[in-house]
């Protein structure tokens, strides 16, 4: 039952007056989670099976933690508020990356059907999975951080739940609820109005015993079951991502599970064996089992808010002789709109740099990049796209990587390595590595003077100083010969866009010198799988362009280009 608002006045006076008697008297704290403003009553068995097997539904503000993740007002999952900025939820309900930006969240909700004064919906600005949950494997891990765009106001209908205290546990036997607009029966409809159940912890040996019976046993390492072997009430489609709420020893509600998944809607499992139905415990992610993640990623995050320095808008110096470099700084975490950042990389004098992506997911082209220069600003190319790059060797101790999100779009950024290695050229690199190069030298395919090898694929990227042109002089060429050069072929283009082509080559004479009419030249050498030959020779120098004065730079000393994966 709500409490009438004149009670509530009068109650908060008469603690406001209490606490004024004395300035020795200190101020008790507000609760600050898991406080509900609607009377439960006592739990007896009764009350409990009662419940469990006719279900209810829940008195408005009773649980005002519960939220209601909706894609275009539809509502799709369950989560749970720990903090004005923070929301609890399963990993599989935002696994799909495609849809996290038309998700929204509304606290206060009660009845889907309509809208009701008290509720507040927010945007959802990062969203940070499990690092060991797979799709592949959804049940296991099942949990995600959401980070609202915004925070919500605490009222009567809004509120946090409690996170469990370290070492915390609810123990087998103990009687937990859980909430959510689930369908009411299996294949049903979803509930309009928020519907609660009481549900009993099992212990980990009944847990086991119970998935040992299905047709194909399940494991996994953050199961939490609850239920009864003969069925009766349990959570259903719809209520994933909701929260498995018990008090703890002071009464407050706290956040045990959330709602993952199980085989069916209440179905039992005491005679899986012998039925082709079969049933399942209902299967929540104990929050004990993952509580320092959590603590982790939301302190983190709220850190981030005043000092943003993780960004490093400030150009951070990364240096060394190997390391690695994500951002965001944790795996699994979307990146946010609208940011700069810069980082230097430095290794020893006079080594070289080798780079090599294990992730890269940055969305639009236009928007969102990963962007490559020279201590002098000088660009080497842009990546983005969702396909890895191949490893790239750039012939410098030091560049500046630039990250840019303009757009809304979420993605999950990039991780990259990166080691020192000793200025050891083989001509043949751009075959093994995207090789980026500042000085003049020698190319070839692979293993020339010996015929190259079905399918490769390489990539000469040359800057050349400012107010210089490359030229390329092949020294041989013995390419297989087609038509328009579309089976085994050179290519050289003046950006590394791949849109301004200057040339194609292949067959078996030695063409004339190109000339780049820019300070870049991209050389690439592709061969298909019928026949191969001995390939290419050529040296790459950079003229001044006062050489040509006819010839106009196409591409300004602070422009960037893209190299699209």
């Amino acid at each position: 039952m709500l409490i009438s608002r004149n009670k509530l006045i009068l109650l908060l006076g008469i603690v406001f007056f209490e606490q004024g008697k004395s300035a020795t008297v200190s101020l008790p704290k507000a609760p600050s989670c898991g406080q509900s403003l609607v009377k439960v009553q006592p739990w007896n068995y009764f009350n409990i099976f009662s419940r469990i097997l006719g279900g209810s539904q829940v008195e408005k503000g009773s649980y005002p933690w519960q939220v209601s993740l909706k894609q275009r007002q539809k509502h799709i999952c369950g989560g749970s508020i720990v903090s004005p900025q923070w929301v609890i939820t399963a990993a599989h309900c935002v696994a799909n990356r495609n849809i996290v930006s038309t998700l929204n969240v509304t606290a206060g909700e009660y009845d889907l059907s309509q809208t009701e004064p008290g509720e507040q919906t927010l945007t959802i600005e990062t969203v940070i999975i499990h690092p060991h949950f797979s799709t592949k494997k959804p049940m296991d891990y099942d949990i995600a951080l959401l980070k609202m765009a915004g925070a919500f106001q605490f009222d009567h209908f809004v509120g946090p739940i409690c996170l469990p205290e370290l070492q915390e546990q609810f123990e087998a036997g103990f009687i937990c609820t859980t909430a959510g607009w689930g369908r009411l029966t299996e294949d049903g409809v979803l509930s309009q109005v928020l519907q609660e159940v009481n549900l009993p912890i099992l212990t980990w040996e009944e847990c086991v015993a119970a998935l040992l019976t299905l047709k194909r046993p399940i494991s996994g390492k953050t199961f939490l079951c609850t239920g009864f072997p003969d069925g009766g009430r349990d959570a259903c489609q719809g209520d994933s991502g909701g929260s498995l709420m018990c008090r703890n020893k002071k009464g407050a509600w706290t956040l045990a599970g959330v709602t993952s998944w199980g085989l069916g809607c209440g179905r039992g499992w005491r005679n899986n064996v012998r039925k082709n139905d079969q049933g399942s415990p209902g299967i929540f992610t104990d929050l004990s089992k993952v509580l320092p993640w959590i603590h982790e990623h939301i302190q983190t995050g709220n850190r981030r808010k005043s000092s943003r320095a993780w960004c490093g808008e400030q150009d951070v110096i990364v240096s060394g002789a190997e390391g690695e470099l994500h951002f965001p700084e944790s795996l699994h975490l979307y990146y946010e709109s609208k940011q700069r950042c810069v980082w230097t990389l430095l290794v020893p004098e006079e080594m070289h740099v080798l780079l090599s992506f294990s992730h890269l997911d940055v969305e639009s082209c236009h928007h969102n990049y990963l962007s490559m220069y020279s201590l002098e600003d000088r660009p080497i190319g842009k990546f983005c796209g969702e396909s890895l790059p191949s490893s790239i060797l750039v012939g410098s101790n030091s560049l500046r990587l630039k990250f840019v999100s303009d757009a809304t779009d979420y993605a999950a950024g990039f991780n990259l390595t990166y080691k020192a290695l000793k200025p050891n050229y083989i001509p043949g690199s751009g075959c093994s590595y995207l090789t980026v190069l500042f000085e003049e030298g020698l190319i070839q395919s692979l293993n020339y003077p010996e015929n190259y090898s079905d399918m490769a694929h390489c990539d000469w990227i040359f800057q050349a100083p400012k107010h210089h042109l490359i030229k390329l002089s092949f020294q041989s060429l013995e390419i297989e010969e087609s038509g328009d050069c579309t089976s085994d072929y050179v290519t050289v283009h003046s950006d590394v866009e791949r849109k301004k082509e200057i040339a194609r080559l292949c067959g078996y004479d030695v063409p004339t010198p190109v000339l780049s009419p820019s300070s870049i030249m991209l050389i690439s050498f592709q061969s298909d799988e019928n026949g191969t030959f001995r390939g290419f020779q050529a040296t790459v120098s950079f003229i001044p362009k006062a050489v040509y004065p006819d010839l106009n730079i196409s591409i300004s000393e602070d422009e960037s280009v893209f190299l699209e994966t």
